[in-house]
């Protein structure tokens, strides 16, 4: 085993502390839960990459480099013919396969163990490993979550904040407690509780509650608010919240494998919706002083992500959910890491959920069929494939997608420039 520094032991100290100063300073800005966010991202995109790795070293290729991070670097290793090290941004991970495409040179004596020289099946493999790794990840916190954290349930609600100086107060209640009934009118669901304590102002009635198990009756004067038409409606006070149910284990995969393919359907839909001409533009005219979109189209998007490539098949980027129907967007890096803090905040539950949505979505935009997106590769194996026949085997050449090559980097680097703009400047109430 052989240790590689790089050249000068005093700016290799610098870099790291600049990194460390970096981490504390983003501790200090974000707190401990943005720290949180963007090493679950770092470990999540070197899953990734381990995945490409792993089944390249399993087909015999060469793989040369494993890289934490980019930039300049700070510290590596080499073990064998591969160096595995970290390098000063912690913005994802890299592996270098030798041979990716016509346009690398390889000496002759290892061409047999370049990506290109390989059957169909391993390439395909190899390509695939990335985003069957998030697929991976996504259905196993799925079944974490429906087997082991729980999950709401949709039929039944319990009382999940009291609002000070209200008629759910001064019946004492507290978080947990259910609401049985309210002035003799059963309310399972919280949309019957509603009506019926709006139709009730100002009067004072009979509340049953159940705690733990023990009911007991109480009574309360209703709270009175005035709607926008001049209408006095009842207040009682309370928000809403569901009880967290488990499944068995043979449940929760079956659930899992469900929601995972809606997830990915979702995903699909709103990768199309936004990469299209008219969501584009309203994406981008978003961004404009007044919000204004051009040619009359609204300001809204799709909730989406943005991803990079660098070194072989190699992709960092990020996901989002909606804020509400009237500010869909696309969120950078920056702006899912607020909103990953945001899930945080509001338990360990949400945000695994939240961690479902981005593994499922970046697996499912890496497998756009356009360099330098694993799918580009899975598209380009897939071409040759059917090129080759009569024992000869046909080879792309590389050198004429490097123009739209170029075009795909340049997009997603404006549409990720624009959205951590928005971000910065304009980002959606997360409720």
């Amino acid at each position: 085993m052989t240790l590689v520094r790089p050249a000068g032991s005093t700016d290799h100290r610098i870099r790291l502390a600049l990194l460390v100063g970096a981490v504390v300073s983003f501790t200090m800005i974000g707190g401990w839960s943005g720290l949180v966010v963007v090493l679950s991202f770092v470990v999540m995109l070197t899953l990734h990459e381990l995945g490409h790795f792993l089944v390249a070293r399993w087909s015999g290729m060469q793989v040369t480099e494993f890289f934490l991070g980019f930039g300049p670097r700070l510290w590596s290793v080499q073990r064998g013919e591969c160096t595995y090290g970290v390098k000063a941004i912690p913005a994802g991970a890299y592996v270098r396969i030798t041979g990716m495409t016509s346009l690398d040179e390889v000496e002759p004596a290892l061409e047999h163990r370049t990506y290109r020289a390989q059957t169909y099946p391993r390439r395909m493999a190899v390509a695939l490993a990335g985003s069957a790794t998030h697929f991976a990840v996504a259905l196993l916190l799925l079944f974490v979550l429906y087997g082991m954290v729980g999950t709401p349930d949709p039929d039944r609600w319990m009382v999940g904040e009291v609002v000070p100086g209200t008629a759910a107060e001064a019946v004492d209640l507290e978080v947990g407690d259910r609401i049985v009934s309210v002035a003799g009118v059963e309310v399972e669901d919280f949309g019957a509780f509603g009506a019926v304590v709006r139709s009730l102002p100002g009067q004072t009635v009979e509340v049953v509650v159940d705690r733990d198990g023990i009911r007991t009756e109480r009574l309360t004067t209703i709270g009175e608010r005035l709607s926008t038409d001049g209408t006095t409606h009842g207040f009682f006070g309370v928000g809403r919240a569901r009880p967290l149910v488990t499944v068995g284990p043979v449940a929760a995969a079956g659930e899992a494998v469900g929601r995972f393919g809606d997830l990915t359907v979702m995903s699909i839909d709103g990768l199309t919706s936004f990469f299209t001409p008219d969501g584009l533009s309203r994406f981008f005219s978003g961004a404009l002083p007044d919000g204004t979109p051009p040619d009359g189209a609204s300001a809204g998007g799709s909730a989406s992500a943005s991803a990079s490539n660098t070194g072989g098949p190699v992709v960092a980027g990020s996901s989002a959910v909606p804020s509400d129907a009237d500010d869909e967007r696309l969120l950078s890096i920056y702006g899912a890491a607020r909103l990953g803090s945001a899930m945080l905040a509001d338990g360990w539950g949400t945000y695994l959920w939240f961690l479902v949505l981005v593994n499922v979505f970046i697996g499912v935009f890496n497998l756009a069929p356009l360099l330098p997106l694993d799918g580009g590769h899975v598209a380009i194996a897939t071409y040759e494939r059917l090129r080759s026949f009569g024992g000869r085997r046909h080879t792309a050449d590389a050198a004429k997608l490097i123009p739209v090559t170029w075009a795909v980097v340049s997009l997603l680097v404006l549409v990720g420039m624009v959205a951590l703009y928005r971000d910065i400047v304009d980002f959606p109430d997360l409720g």
